[in-house]
């Protein structure tokens, strides 16, 4: 059996919201958006930041995966 496409728009339970503290617009994104990259400190720890890109100021924008 093939994999078959129902409706191209994300299900409404995988679409999450949340507001880019630079500008203050609302954005709505699904998993796909998020990308991520490793934080190394001066002691050698390190941290993946989730993020993804504000469309209206393109400033990185933490978000929880």
């Amino acid at each position: 059996m093939t994999v078959k496409i129902i409706k191209m728009e994300p299900d409404p339970q995988v679409v999450r919201q949340t507001v880019c503290f630079n500008c203050g617009v609302t954005l709505e994104y699904v998993p796909n958006d998020i990308k991520n990259r490793v934080h190394r400190d001066y002691t050698g720890d390190s941290d993946t930041v989730y993020y993804i890109d504000c469309a209206a100021c393109n400033q990185q924008v933490r978000v929880s995966r």
